[in-house]
């Protein structure tokens, strides 16, 4: 089986914190909602640096103030239908410009206000992050 190391972030604008939807069907977690995020090139760069990377490669935006929160791990199947086990490396940080574009394998993206995030149907990685931080 695969292990692939992902940098993942709670992008936070105010009161707002920004979520992805993939395309219907593509895995990781199709169908649910997630964090911004993605795989770290180990050994070409950090995991801040690969963070920020996909952040402008999914939402096409920058950010700053960036904290380590946590880390987590989870099996799941990727986009093509492999079994992955996936390390997750989850930051909270601060937007800073940008209008957020769904861009690379993102279908959906959209700001949800901290007291709306229990009503998302979230993938469990990032259900159990909110529940740590307190959100949910």
């Amino acid at each position: 089986m695969k292990s692939r190391v992902v940098a993942s972030a709670v992008i936070i604008k105010g009161d707002y914190l920004l979520f992805c939807k993939k395309p219907k069907g593509l895995g990781p977690y199709p169908d649910k909602w997630l964090i911004v995020g993605g795989g770290v090139n180990l050994g070409d760069e950090t995991a801040e640096e690969a963070l920020k990377r996909e952040i402008r490669e999914e939402a096409d935006i920058e950010v700053i103030d960036i904290e380590p929160v946590g880390f987590d791990e989870d099996f799941a199947k990727n986009k093509h239908g492999e079994s992955v086990h996936y390390i997750f490396l989850n930051f909270r940080v601060n937007y800073l410009s940008g209008v957020p574009k769904p861009q690379d394998d993102i279908e959906i993206l959209e700001w949800v206000h901290k007291d709306k995030v229990k009503e998302l149907d979230l993938c469990k990685p990032s259900l159990r992050l909110f529940e740590k931080l307190g959100y949910i």
